[in-house]
């Protein structure tokens, strides 16, 4: 019985040390409006890692209903090195794929390394 109380205790604390990791990339806002053959995206994005963040990618994941996503697209941001605390905003148009009902945002940086990220979504596409 020893050996199970074990694994328990280390199994709450590496979920509670997880927890207190902060996001690399936080998302202050993001709104999706639907065009004809465009979607508008537009948002604001922090850096809330203690490190500057090189030639940052933000990819967009479209979901149909039931969250499956269906495309992702991709772009960089136009600071080259996003300082830690800092707020840029994103505004962009991607192609609008069919039966996408919403999104979310993951990013990764110029090593291709994913961040691990705050409030990345679902938000709905208008």
């Amino acid at each position: 019985m020893k050996p199970l109380w074990i694994v328990l205790i280390l199994a709450v604390a590496g979920a509670s040390i997880a927890a207190e990791k902060k996001a690399d990339i936080e998302v202050l806002e993001a709104t999706a409006h639907r065009g004809e053959t465009l979607i508008s995206l537009e948002g604001r994005i922090r850096n809330g890692s203690e490190k500057p963040i090189k030639e940052l990618t933000l990819l967009f994941n479209f979901m149909a209903p039931g969250k499956q996503v269906i495309t992702t697209q991709k772009i960089q941001i136009d600071e080259e090195l996003l300082e830690p605390g800092q707020v840029v905003p994103f505004h962009v148009e991607l192609n609008a794929p069919p039966r996408s009902v919403m999104f979310s945002i993951d990013a990764v940086d110029a090593a291709q390394r994913e961040l691990r990220m705050g409030k990345s979504g679902p938000y709905p596409i208008e």
